[in-house]
């Protein structure tokens, strides 16, 4: 695994911004805040997934530490 030590999932996207993550949630506070370890991360989200798929792991929480549109476009919903 990535990194063994138990952090918050915002301290792993400040940590990784720009980048897709994968956490593996171990617990989760009473304010909501998600604790858990760092499996792995990777600017290219097929590329996290091929490596999740190398290491066998079945259960990860997969995000993107950044904003979901970026600067300059619009979403419509």
């Amino acid at each position: 695994m990535e990194n063994m030590e138990k952090v918050s999932l915002e301290q792993a996207k400040r940590q990784y911004t720009g980048q897709w993550l994968a956490f593996l949630v171990t617990e989760e506070t009473l304010t909501g805040e998600l604790l858990g370890q760092l499996i792995g991360h990777n600017p290219d989200r097929r590329e996290l997934h091929r490596e999740l798929r190398e290491k066998k792991m079945a259960r990860a929480y997969v995000t993107f530490a950044g904003p979901a549109v970026k600067p300059g476009y619009t979403v419509i919903l």
